[in-house]
């Protein structure tokens, strides 16, 4: 039937459309997170991270590139990658 499907298409669109907000969103939140770890930091003579720090910054990144982040935090990753770790 011509209406099933038209209607399962109009429900797999509007499903793809609210996905697309919830992936934009936590895009959104993984920048911001990424770059208040940076600017929390960077202004330090030496910037330091302490080990969580460290390694909460690498799974933002990971989940942030999983989803297509831009090349901004790329950039921003690259210079806390050479950021001293202490305990």
């Amino acid at each position: 039937d011509i209406v099933i499907i038209v209607g399962f298409i109009g429900s797999v669109v509007a499903i793809l459309r609210k996905l697309k907000i919830i992936v934009d969103a936590s895009r959104c939140q993984l920048r911001s997170d990424i770059t208040n770890i940076y600017y929390k930091h960077v202004d330090d003579e030496e910037p330091t991270l302490r080990e969580y720090e460290r390694k909460n910054l690498d799974e933002l990144y990971e989940g942030y590139h999983t989803l297509r982040g831009n090349h901004f935090i790329d950039d921003l990753y690259a210079k806390m990658r050479n950021w001293k770790v202490v305990t």
